[in-house]
């Protein structure tokens, strides 16, 4: 699974089933595979990591610890 952040909303994908690389869609492009569940589980990958980014330099131990937990489930 591969994500990077090209802008504030933007970024790309790689289709888990084809490997393809692509803008972030409901469909790849190469296989027509769904991707709706897993675009959305980066987005909240990405803000859980921007938000537990932003309680690291406020010092917040508790958003902290939360957003770690929870990126750990996510993740596994």
């Amino acid at each position: 699974m591969h994500a990077d952040q090209l802008g504030n909303d933007a970024f790309t994908v790689q289709c888990p089933v084809c490997r393809a690389t692509q803008a972030a869609r409901p469909v790849c492009r190469r296989c027509n595979a769904d991707l709706t569940l897993f675009t959305r589980v980066q987005a909240s990958s990405r803000a859980a990591r921007r938000r537990l980014a932003e309680a690291v330099a406020a010092g917040d131990h508790a958003a902290q610890a939360r957003l770690r937990d929870y990126l750990h489930w996510l993740h596994g």
